[in-house]
């Protein structure tokens, strides 16, 4: 098995994978599972779909920042991939150097995107001077300090995480910079379009979809679907769909399984209602955490439901 990740080497996402492959029963682990690093999620994308790669581990949500626009994209832009699994990896940032270097003298601060925006208090008020720089990943922003010479380095830092920071040799300036303490990141893997897993009981739905044009309500139309048949969102994320100004799908997280009777049911609404409609799977949540469902949305009384209406059906006299 080759493993697709954001890469480089000791990203929160690599260490999403390392859990991932960690938790895989033993049974179904491959001897010597191969891990890639990539630029992009985009990338890795492509990789999967041509079959260069059997699976993609990628940052989708976090709980300060919402969704990885980059994956729901990418997400949005197919349906010939499968969620298989999820993973949650809680975060903490360092500031690191090549050398020690007083804050004050510090010029430049680069980072991924998404983990300037969790340390953005912190560095306006430990760095305010410091011109903020944009890195593919955390990790790539630790590599690519560790890679320069003393005199390029000179007024810079990262800001990784303290493995990052320990596996490329810099020196730590500042521990705990995130502006909020016990933030998650939520990663997803996965695989080209294939089997499901089986129902757990504690599972999740993952959708894109795209609402009818210039039509009054259909996005309320969507979500009574979601509601009459019982079923809860725990995400939801607008993404423009890009052909023009004003267009945009839908990405849901779904609490249930395409196996629960009232998911069915919604999914089918939602087919009917909708011109598009991306399913990226079922799976089971990293949290392990049930459901509440009302009896009447149980899969019992949907059974009922359709046994009332075939015996009715038989009692139709033909014309």
């Amino acid at each position: 098995m080759r493993y697709g990740f954001l890469g480089p080497e000791t990203t929160f996402t690599h260490q999403a994978l390392l859990q991932a492959l960690a938790e895989t029963p033993e049974e179904f682990r491959s001897a010597e599972p191969e891990l890639v690093p990539f630029a992009s999620v985009a990338t890795a994308t492509t990789d999967l779909l041509a079959g260069d790669i059997d699976a993609l581990m990628a940052p989708i949500e976090n709980s300060v920042e919402g969704g990885v626009s980059g994956t729901l994209d990418v997400l949005a832009a197919t349906d010939a991939i499968t969620i298989v699994a999820e993973q949650t990896v809680q975060i903490t940032f360092v500031l690191a150097a090549r050398e020690r270097t007083p804050l004050e003298e510090l010029t430049t601060v680069s980072s991924h995107p998404h983990a300037q925006a969790q340390v953005q208090g912190w560095l306006r008020r430990s760095v305010p001077e410091a011109n903020i720089a944009a890195a593919s990943s955390t990790a790539a922003a630790a590599r690519d300090l560790a890679a320069m010479t003393a005199q390029e380095a000179r007024g810079r830092a990262a800001v990784c995480s303290p493995l990052a920071a320990k596996h490329f040799g810099l020196e730590v300036l500042a521990e705990g910079i995130e502006d909020y303490e016990g933030a998650i990141t939520r990663f997803v893997l996965v695989t080209r379009e294939g089997r499901i897993p089986a129902r757990t009981g504690a599972d999740k739905t993952t959708l894109v979809i795209q609402l009818p044009h210039n039509r009054s309500g259909a996005l309320l139309e969507a979500l009574e679907i979601l509601s009459s048949n019982g079923v809860n969102m725990s995400r939801i994320e607008s993404r423009p769909v890009g052909d023009f100004l004003g267009r945009y799908s839908f990405s849901f997280d779904l609490e249930g399984h395409i196996e629960d009777r009232r998911v069915s049911a919604a999914l089918r609404s939602l087919h009917r209602l909708c011109p598009v409609v991306h399913y990226l799977g079922s799976y089971p949540r990293a949290d392990g955490q049930s459901a509440e469902v009302r009896e009447d949305f149980a899969d019992h009384a949907y059974d009922d439901a359709r046994d009332w209406i075939a015996r009715l059906s038989e009692m139709i006299t033909p014309t």
